[in-house]
């Protein structure tokens, strides 16, 4: 009998021991990245000009008409598609129809077992010499308050084009239960609260339904000792530095299936900075899969390593469908700039009448050129102008190009322009910019150096953001001229990330 239990004790601590070494590869609080994946419209448009509608039942109201016609702004602006205010000055009229919104909350009572305290006893202290009182706990049914949140808004998008007309579905519900004694999600907090979120999701679906549009992936990273290294790399956005790092030596037995998974992880995150539609970002998915298929056979027990294989195949049907549109818009290009094109005959300018000689190039007056405050503000091709301390660098990010990275570990990232510009009698001055957070969350705040009407010189500090989490591109601008004491010469800007990782583009300094 006791050989029996020795036995059964022995089985059960190797039991446990192989459940701790397998959930080692991933810990317990599990490692999490998350990576900036772009997926493709549904309808894409192939022009370059839209015109957008949007049109709402009685009970949409007009803050949520003007929300979703300007997030679709927003979305078509950022896939390269100009938005116009007339329909017949548009390649495609995008209409959104908004009906039947509805936004409830409801609370009841249920009962649940709870550990409470259901009464006293007498025990006898043997030390004391003594009886003592003791509480008597047990399980007993007690009222728990339940809110029971749901809604939905009914909406479509319809895009003409040429005549041709076709519709997606941009509609959106929510049906969740929540106990009051717990944690109530912001959305669920009001009614008022729950329809602004159905409008935003509908919206959000909208916008995906016509063009390029986030469309972000949680990603799990194995934490096995001798790869943390690399995982804080990957944690701060630092993709390239963690492959260099996890791609430094092979480990052994299961170790190594961990490390396989995160250099797939690596190689998926850069993929996604690089455009859709390109042969480059295909081979990066590639890479991707070729790693998690290897990781999962040398380790096929791990549930933690199928489900990245999954979805590195929708990510290649992105791919593969940006392909298309790409080409699409290419052969719409060609075809609209034949049709376009004047006739060679016709446009061929009259003889002139008069015997005057033609001006010269140096007689017709030129307009003066606006002052270049700011060099490559939008980093198209390459980082020349700004000088960088910490991390940072010029990424690409889907339809936008390169953008600037700027990442902050352990010290702020900044980036530096100097420049000598004279306000002078200008009416006033901006500053603008987009930025976009791709890990934690972030200050960011710009610094603009100048010289005032007296010639001392000061620095102010103008606040991007106190803290923001990942999301979309997001527009910002500081009105320079409203800076005390007043700014007449300007002559340094910095761009400053602590905290996090954010991209920024299209800086601008511009005056009135």
């Amino acid at each position: 009998m006791r050989r029996s239990r020795t036995a059964l004790l022995l089985a059960i601590g190797l039991s446990l021991a192989a459940t701790r070494d397998t959930a080692a590869k991933f810990g317990i609080s599990k490692t999490k990245v998350t990576l900036q994946r772009t997926r493709p419209p549904d309808i894409p448009l192939l022009g370059e000009t839209a015109a957008v509608e949007v049109d709402a039942g009685r009970r949409v109201s007009e803050a949520a008409v003007a929300l979703v016609r300007g997030r679709m702004r927003e979305g078509l602006e950022a896939s390269g598609i100009r938005v116009v205010d007339r329909a017949r000055e548009a390649e495609a009229a995008v209409k959104v129809e908004l009906e039947d919104v509805e936004a409830r909350l409801q609370d009841n009572v249920i009962y649940e077992d709870k550990y409470v305290k259901i009464g006293e006893k007498q025990v006898w202290n043997e030390k004391k010499k003594k009886y003592e009182t003791k509480d008597v706990w047990g399980n007993r049914k007690a009222p728990v308050t339940q809110t029971t949140a749901t809604g939905s808004l009914t909406a479509q998008v319809e895009v003409t084009t040429g005549g041709d007309t076709r519709t997606a579905d941009a509609s959106a519900s929510y049906n969740d239960q929540f106990k009051r004694d717990g944690k109530i999600p912001m959305e669920a907090s009001s009614e008022l609260s729950l329809e602004r979120y159905l409008v935003e999701e509908a919206a959000a679906r909208a916008v995906a339904a016509v063009a390029f549009s986030p469309d972000p992936v949680e990603a799990l990273l194995a934490v096995d000792g001798e790869l943390k290294d690399g995982n804080r790399l990957a944690q701060a956005g630092l993709f390239d530095q963690a492959l260099r790092e996890w791609s430094k030596r092979k480990l052994k037995g299961d170790k190594e299936a961990a490390r396989l998974h995160n250099v797939g992880v690596a190689h998926e995150a850069l993929a996604y900075q690089l455009p859709l539609h390109t042969s480059e970002h295909r081979a990066r998915l590639d890479q991707a899969r070729e790693h998690y298929q290897m990781a999962l056979s040398l380790d096929p027990g791990e549930k933690y390593f199928a489900e990245p294989v999954d979805r590195i195949e929708a990510s290649l049907s992105y791919a593969t469908a940006a392909a298309r549109i790409a080409e699409d818009r290419e052969r719409h290009a060609s075809t609209r700039g034949r049709r376009d094109r004047p006739d060679p005959v016709a446009a061929r300018p009259a003889p002139r009448a008069s015997k005057e000689p033609a001006p010269r190039m140096t007689d017709v007056p030129r307009a003066a050129a606006p002052p270049a405050a700011l060099r490559n503000g939008s980093f198209e091709s390459s980082m020349e102008g700004w000088t960088v301390t910490g991390t940072g660098t010029a990424v690409r990010e889907g339809t936008r190009g390169r953008v600037a990275e700027l990442s902050s570990t352990a010290t702020a990232a900044t980036l530096n322009q100097a420049m000598a510009l004279d306000l002078g009698s200008a009416a006033g001055a901006s500053l603008s910019l987009e930025y976009r957070i791709t890990a934690g969350e972030p200050r960011i705040v710009v610094l603009l150096g100048y010289a005032d009407q007296g010639g001392r010189e000061r620095t102010s500090t103008l606040q991007v953001t106190a803290g923001e989490a990942p999301g979309g591109w997001s527009p910002w601008t500081g009105d320079v001229a409203a800076l005390r004491p007043r700014p007449a010469h300007v002559k340094d800007v910095r761009i400053l990330v602590e905290g996090g990782t954010a991209r920024v583009d299209n800086v601008a300094l511009t005056l009135r």
